[in-house]
């Protein structure tokens, strides 16, 4: 007669099933939060521009887009050995990224530092909503800006500025640097 071991599996205590609970509502919570802060009043009031697909420009480019535009365009000011990458989407989104000079538009990496500038009526006021409890850090700005980084994605942080019609997004790859930039004043328009 051939009989069947059962394997045994170590119980998982209750306490420790209540903690990866409240991880795991702790990390959707964010995730909620990030994605509730990039895409709220994400269109313009106007229709939005053209699109444009990624493609390599001087400061002088983004400085007439913006005008084109007739609002700012974010970025972490000129850096010596980097090409500025424009992305504009259809909803007015715009993304400057630093590439390492010889890098080409469009390369899919996510290596490298990104501003980018979201139209929305009312960012400041959403952007303050979500800017206390355990899940974000929050720090005001010069300018009486606002600044919010979700403690799970320290990649990423949000800006927004009272009265503005936009909310910036600052990314680089590098854990707690964008919080670094953003706190030095060094993001800021490029006109």
């Amino acid at each position: 007669m051939i009989r069947s071991h059962a394997s045994h599996t170590p119980e998982v205590s209750a306490a420790a099933r209540l903690q990866l609970l409240v991880l795991g509502i702790a990390v959707a919570a964010a995730a909620v939060t990030v994605a509730w802060l990039v895409l709220r009043d994400a269109s313009p009031s106007k229709a939005p521009p053209a699109s444009l697909s990624p493609q390599l420009v001087s400061q002088t480019e983004l400085a007439a887009l913006a005008d084109t535009l007739d609002r700012p365009i974010y970025w972490a000011g000129p850096r010596e050995r980097f090409a500025y990458e424009l992305t504009l989407t259809s909803s007015g989104r715009v993304y400057v990224r630093y590439l390492p000079r010889g890098s080409a538009a469009g390369d899919p990496r996510a290596n490298f530092l990104t501003v980018g500038t979201y139209p929305g009526v009312s960012s400041y006021d959403n952007l303050k909503k979500v800017s206390t409890g355990p899940l974000v850090h929050s720090n005001l700005l010069h300018g009486g800006g606002l600044l919010v980084a979700p403690k799970s994605v320290p990649k990423s942080v949000y800006l927004a500025y009272p009265g503005a019609g936009y909310q910036v997004e600052v990314y680089d790859p590098s854990n707690g640097a964008a919080r670094r930039l953003a706190l030095t004043d060094v993001i800021r328009p490029v006109r």
